[in-house]
Order: structure tokens, then C-alpha cells, then sequence
């Protein structure tokens, strides 16, 4: 079932505050017809009350309040889901970026994903000894977990990361066979 709306309170940056609301609920995917008649897509990031504020995918540049229409889905953002996906480029919304035919699948699935039970996940235990005494001493990292490297250009982040995956173990075992 889809409601469609069409009062745009206001245009800020990628949002679109949308006013009237009801039955509208968060993470909900938008699909916005301009006065132009182009499409854009978008996600409801906030519902209070008659007011909700949608991320705009596409961005909002050459958007008017007068004459734009949002029809919300009542469905979180979902893509196909299959075999058709090996070797292709997509978009954030599953549309193809390759100039392939459309994707297709035998079922759909939020692009959000199911979220995690955290009683029934494992929780990490195997704590990685990098070699860098900065990381080890200041952050636990364990087996799993993501170890950002922010740097300006010319500076040797890819040696870093370089150092850090061949010296690094777990458990007392290398953490890679290099």
C-alpha cells in the first residue's frame, strides 16, 4: 500500500521535511515524482508526529516545495536477490550502473539486512597484537574487527597496513600465513 503527499514544508541540504503525515514510518522508502515529472528516490530518516524528513537519494538540487509529490512505500528499501547479481554494477538502489539489462530474483531483501541478535552472536575473544604500540596500547583490536587508517596523501598508510598485517598475531599464532 503506498500514501502519497504532497506538502513539502522545506528543502535543506539532501532532506525534504514533508508535513500532513500519517502512516508513515521510519526507514520507509520514498519514491518522489518533481513537478518536471522526474523520479528520485529516497528514505524517511524521522517521523514526528504530522512531520516527516526524507533523505533524498539523488539529492535535492532543481526541487521546488510547490508541486513535488512523495509516495511512501510503507516498505523499507529492498532489492532482488540472486545469482544475477555475479559480475555486476549497481547503484545504491540495485538499478544498474553497467548498461546490463535490470536485475532479477526469485525474492526481495532489505537493503538494511536483518539486524543482529547479540545473544545468539559470538561475542570476539581473540584479541591482535599489531606491533604498534600506538593501536596495541591505546585500542583493543580483536579478530573480526575493522582497524581504520586515516592519513593525508604522501604519508605511508599502505606501509602501515603493510607492517601491520605481517607482524601482526592472535593467540600467539601469526594472524596471516605470509
Amino acid at each position: 500500500m503506498t500514501i502519497e503527499f504532497t506538502g513539502v514544508r522545506e528543502l535543506r541540504g539532501p532532506l525534504v521535511v514533508v508535513g500532513g503525515v500519517e502512516g508513515v514510518g521510519w526507514d520507509e522508502f520514498v519514491r518522489i515524482r518533481l513537478d518536471s515529472g522526474e523520479l528520485r528516490h529516497g528514505l524517511v530518516l524521522e517521523v514526528d508526529h504530522d512531520l516527516a524528513v526524507v533523505q533524498v537519494l539523488e539529492g535535492t538540487g532543481g526541487m521546488a516545495t510547490a508541486g513535488t509529490r512523495l509516495e511512501f512505500t510503507g516498505q523499507p528499501l529492498s532489492i532482488p536477490v540472486g545469482t544475477g547479481w555475479l559480475g555486476r554494477t549497481c547503484d545504491g538502489r540495485g538499478a544498474p550502473v553497467d548498461g546490463g539489462p535490470p536485475v532479477f530474483g526469485a525474492r526481495r531483501e532489505p537493503v538494511a539486512g536483518a539486524p543482529l541478535n547479540p545473544t545468539w552472536r559470538e561475542a570476539p575473544a581473540e584479541q591482535v597484537l599489531t606491533g604498534v604500540s600506538v593501536i596495541d596500547a591505546l585500542t583493543t583490536l580483536v579478530r573480526g574487527q575493522k582497524l581504520p587508517l586515516f592519513s593525508l596523501p604522501g604519508h605511508p598508510h599502505l606501509e602501515l597496513a603493510t607492517q601491520i598485517a605481517v607482524q601482526s598475531t592472535a593467540g600467539g599464532e601469526p594472524f596471516c600465513g605470509g
